[in-house]
């Protein structure tokens, strides 16, 4: 027996020389006392030294391992060899580098012990495996995260072996040791069971590589259905390719189902209030065709809707309204408005011209980009017609007044000019009084109404030209001495330069000033002081809305009273507005004055606000711009 054994190792022997004699993996062969009695020049490379230059040195120079003893001790029997990882010991130049060393023992034909080993590099085999740990290490972490149940099926046994996470999701303790299959199929919703089992008799039927299916499954403790989805696929078959083995993952879908439903629901009201709205409305793509009418459009224009699809929004529009809703459209596109509203006129099916009050919206994509508009139209036909009638009728009505007024203050002002001559009695000269101001009134009245309806139609015009502001503010005040006198107050004027300029037209500076003035004297505490106020040029909007002017003078009259009701604060620039009814007003006015300023100021470029504090002070301002306005 030792002879076979001693004829093996020289047979080995000889292996070996042959091996590091030809063979391009590094080897060597280590004598018992651990030092290296063969190297090869693969070897010689692995450990950077010159040939042969491995010869005589102890492995433990170059291996980090203690002696050759250590080597020897991996190699358990009845196994003949062994294969253990280390590092080669470094130079101090070199890093270390691991290696995977393959160990055999034999004997030369001496007799004398000896170890063979093959070397080798094994950095790149490190960075594979630590690669698999890192994605398998994810994928656990994702089906964790994800909480994701795998389970397994043996079709042929029809085992089944989950997971902790499916566990979790069917609300069981692996220590419960129930019946999970059965559990399942207990907790599956009734008319969902056939679907569940649908995706196994796919893939176990051999119809199907891969299936999925959604079912409800009842909660163990309470009275509530989850929504779950199983994925399942075929992992093994039999040497005739007949699937045995499943795999599968369960998902709880509840919170999805909940969107989806929620969703669901938001799309029907959303149809159910845009197929069913009385007015007219429209999904319009970028380009003004028509994706989507409801029947009140088509009613409202005359065409059905398999017409109205096939023109678009540029085709039905009036050509003198088409450009202003191309432009507005750009600047929804742009982000620089919101939304916007335009009354402009439509093409109906029969020729007819509508007016028609469009307000549009945009909606867009998931990477914020325009994806299409939101249409509204309502007819206002009917509407203009009758503002036109009415202002036509105000305006003739006031035409009609003014003509005879004219001459009843004339005939007015010619009797109390007589008064000296011819005196009257007390009682005529009273009533000559009582009408000479009535008169007055009306005819401020009259000019009034004609004012607002030339600013509410844009028909008023305006003479714009560079003003010194302060020398127009003591005009309106000078003129306005006589509202001070009457009501027990005075006006100081300030101004922190009195060269200030702006673009102004003087007689709708005066009118607005004007008012101001008027009504700052009517509402003051008797014997109180009116401070009127032109500031310098500011950047930025003064004290007012966003888009007031860049560069403007602020024009500020202010007073101390009883100030503007909270409740009236929205309507004070609406014609016909005033705080006290009509029965209980203690001063005159026509509730006009505010909104005429109003469209004045802003026609001319500028802004116009108020500040107030109950039973405090109170400051109306407005800003004329200091270049000259686009209008």
């Amino acid at each position: 027996m030792a002879s076979e054994r001693q004829d093996m190792s020289a047979k080995d022997g000889l292996l070996i020389a042959n091996a590091i004699q030809h063979g391009e993996l590094p080897l060597m062969v280590v004598a018992e006392d651990g030092r290296i009695r063969i190297a090869n020049p693969a070897a010689d490379r692995l450990f950077r030294v010159a040939d042969g230059g491995l010869l005589g040195r102890p492995v433990s120079d170059i291996l980090a391992v203690e002696s050759v003893a250590e080597l020897e001790a991996h190699v358990v029997p009845p196994a003949a060899d062994a294969i253990v990882r280390t590092k080669t010991r470094p130079s101090p130049s070199d890093a270390d580098i691991p290696v995977s060393v393959h160990i055999m023992p034999c004997t030369d034909p001496e007799q004398n012990r000896l170890y063979a080993l093959i070397l080798r590099d094994i950095r790149k085999d490190l960075a594979s495996e630590e690669r698999a740990q890192v994605e398998l290490m994810l994928s656990a972490n994702a089906i964790r995260g994800a909480q994701i149940g795998v389970f397994e099926f043996d079709i042929v046994n029809e085992t089944v072996v989950v997971s902790d996470i499916w566990l979790k999701i069917l609300e069981v303790d692996r220590s419960e040791n129930l019946n999970v299959q059965q559990e399942w199929r207990s907790r599956v919703h009734p008319d969902d069971l056939a679907a569940a089992l649908e995706p196994v008799r796919l893939c176990a039927g051999g119809l199907s590589e891969r299936a999925s299916c959604e079912y409800r499954l009842h909660s163990r403790d309470a009275d509530l259905w989850r929504w779950m989805q199983t994925d399942l696929a075929v992992a093994r078959r039999d040497s005739a390719g007949k699937p045995i083995r499943l795999v599968g993952a369960q998902t709880d879908i509840s919170e999805r189902k909940r969107t989806e439903n929620e969703m669901r629901i938001s799309v029907d009201r959303f149809r159910s209030a845009f197929d069913d709205a009385p007015i007219g409305k429209a999904i319009v793509g970028l380009d003004g065709s028509w994706l989507q009418v409801n029947p009140a459009l088509c009613e409202l224009m005359g065409y059905s809707e398999a017409e109205m699809l096939k023109t678009n929004f540029q085709a039905l529009t009036h050509p003198d309204d088409l450009a202003a809703d191309i432009e507005l459209g750009e600047q929804l596109k742009a982000g620089q408005v919101r939304s916007y509203q335009l009354e402009k006129r439509y093409f109906r099916k029969n020729g007819a011209v509508m007016w028609g009050l469009l307000s549009v919206g945009l909606l867009r994509d998931a990477a914020g980009g325009p994806d299409h508009f939101i249409s509204q139209i309502v007819d206002v036909t009917e509407r203009r017609r009758l503002t036109e009638l009415k202002s036509e009728f105000v305006a003739t009505v006031s035409h009609e007044l003014r003509t005879p007024l004219t001459s009843i203050l004339g005939s007015l002002s010619l009797l109390a000019s007589m008064v000296e001559d011819e005196p009257f009695s007390d009682d005529a000269q009273r009533l000559l009084y009582i009408a000479q101001q009535n008169g007055n009134r009306l005819r401020s009245l009259v000019n009034d109404i004609l004012d607002f309806e030339k600013f509410s139609s844009l028909q008023m015009r305006f003479d714009l030209s560079s003003q010194r502001i302060v020398g127009l503010v003591e005009d309106a005040v000078m003129a306005s001495l006589g509202q001070a006198d009457k009501f027990g107050v005075r006006y100081v004027v300030q101004a922190s330069d009195r060269d200030l300029t702006g673009y102004v037209d003087p007689q709708r500076f005066r009118q607005v000033m004007t008012n101001l003035l008027s009504n700052a004297a009517k509402f003051a505490d008797k014997g109180s002081q009116i401070d009127v106020m032109v500031d310098a040029p500011v950047n930025g909007p003064v004290n007012g809305p966003v888009n007031g002017p860049a560069d403007a003078v602020r024009v500020s009259v202010g007073n101390t009273g009883p100030g503007i009701p909270d409740s009236f604060r929205n309507q004070i620039f609406k014609p016909f507005s005033q705080a006290a009814p009509a029965s209980t007003r203690t001063r005159e006015g026509t509730g006009l004055g505010l909104s005429i300023s109003k469209q004045i100021v802003e026609q001319m470029g500028g802004s116009i606000g108020f500040e107030s504090e109950v039973n405090g002070r109170t400051t109306f301002w407005f800003t004329v711009p200091t270049t000259t306005p686009e209008r």
